[in-house]
């Protein structure tokens, strides 16, 4: 379940991995960039990354988790392929929060999610020398 009033879009995902979700959503609505302004529900399968400074150290979730925050950006690389960069923060069934990059997970209940869709900037995705996507802005 999808609607659009102006710039916000508000997406309910009741199945599928998170991150192709908002890229469809992305592709769907044509957006070039987007602040994905607010995310909530639960994942299941969550892959989460902290950035070392070289790597992400990659930890998957051994259970369900509330998606208790996502924030982020969307925007697109060179050759025009839609590039999602989201932050979680997810809570156990202990209540405990754990977060950092998304780098996977699947719906598991619901996700709601509210982007934002910007006009006049320009968000695009370059990797650096270290293989990074970094943003940069036109």
């Amino acid at each position: 379940m999808q609607s659009k009033e102006g710039n916000i879009i508000v997406a309910k995902f009741v199945e599928g991995q998170a991150i192709r979700n908002i890229e469809k959503l992305a592709e769907k609505y044509g957006i070039q960039s987007a602040v994905i302004v607010s995310g909530i529900g639960m994942l299941k399968d969550a892959v989460i990354g902290y950035f070392n400074g070289k790597e992400y150290v990659r930890e998957k979730l051994k259970e369900p988790a509330e998606l208790v925050s996502m924030q982020g950006n969307i925007g697109r690389d060179a050759e025009g392929n839609v590039i999602c960069h989201i932050h979680v923060a997810l809570a156990t069934s202990s209540h405990s929060l754990v977060g950092g990059h998304l780098l996977g997970g699947e719906v598991n209940v619901v996700n709601e999610i509210f982007i934002q869709r910007l006009e006049n900037i320009k968000v695009l995705r370059k990797k650096n020398a270290d293989g990074l996507m970094e943003m940069h802005l036109e």
